[in-house]
């Protein structure tokens, strides 16, 4: 828990370090500072999507909720600090950045190694995004210093018109898409050997059931022999857990922590199990 928070707050630390960066020299990213946020805030928000949707344990409605807030303050800071007419091209792009990193992080297996992949990679966009950004900064603010000073042109609205269609058509994908995209598909541990018991003819398998469904997903058993299986439920999993089989004609109530099931003489096949709510399935492969 601690990892996940600290990824949040890492986050939300260094885009308020680079806001404040940008006011103290804004005279010297005149002209730039709205691509400069605009990108600043949607890469925020993926990073802040991700790590939201996976420490919530999937909870759509609170991630969601999290998105607008952030993308409602990302404007108002730009329209507050830099005066800036077109803040709700960052609004846009923050929202748009948060939608994707909370699909990505959806469709992720809860474990500590996506937060620190995430994390690394943020870290280095932003980098070079301030490394680019002082580049062109220098580079404009010495062709306007040696010409006169004219009349500015109107901002155009064509980015917030192409950020609008492109948040529009990513909503509309999900929404047609929505029953096809399953939780905790990427980087979920696949496969697992039940260990041997010769002194006392079993098998023994330990499965994980976590809010990203089982881990791992399918486990190998041996034909004719009797299986112990424990389902460890973790505590953030939520309440009134069962696992149905129909294929081995199961209904089993999990609580909290472990729970035994024993499987006698399974024969050779494929057995599909799953865990409700949630509807996260695994298989028991019998050889």
């Amino acid at each position: 828990m601690l990892l996940k928070v600290g990824s949040i707050l890492l986050v939300l630390l260094i885009t308020g370090y680079y806001i404040y960066h940008f006011y103290l020299n804004k005279e010297k990213y005149l002209g730039l500072i709205s691509k400069i946020t605009s990108f600043l805030f949607g890469i925020s928000a993926a990073a802040l999507g991700f790590s939201f949707i996976l420490t919530s344990n999937y909870n759509l409605f609170f991630t969601m909720v999290i998105g607008l807030l952030f993308a409602i303050s990302c404007g108002f800071t730009v329209k507050k600090i830099f005066q800036i007419e077109k803040w709700m091209n960052q609004s846009l792009s923050s929202l748009l950045g948060y939608l994707v990193g909370a699909f990505i992080g959806y469709m992720t297996f809860i474990s500590t190694k996506p937060f620190l992949i995430v994390d690394v990679l943020y870290i280095v966009i932003i980098y070079l995004m301030l490394m680019y950004s002082d580049k062109k900064a220098a580079e404009t603010f010495q062709k306007k210093s040696t010409k006169k000073k004219g009349k500015q042109k109107p901002a155009s609205n064509a980015p917030s018109i192409l950020l609008a269609a492109t948040l529009l058509i990513f909503v509309v994908a999900l929404s047609i898409n929505v029953k096809s995209i399953k939780a905790g598909i990427i980087g979920q541990p696949q496969n697992q050997t039940a260990t041997q018991d010769e002194q006392n003819d079993l098998q023994n398998a330990s499965i994980h059931v976590t809010p990203s469904g089982f881990n791992p997903k399918n486990t190998t058993l041996k034909a004719k022999t009797m299986l112990k299986v424990i389902f460890d439920v973790d505590q953030h999993v939520g309440n009134n857990v069962k696992l149905i089989s129909t294929d081995l004609n199961l209904s089993v109530n999990l609580k909290k922590g472990e729970n035994i099931v024993l499987l006698d003489n399974p024969l050779k096949g494929l057995y599909q199990i799953k865990i409700e709510p949630g509807n996260f399935t695994g298989t028991l492969t019998v050889k």
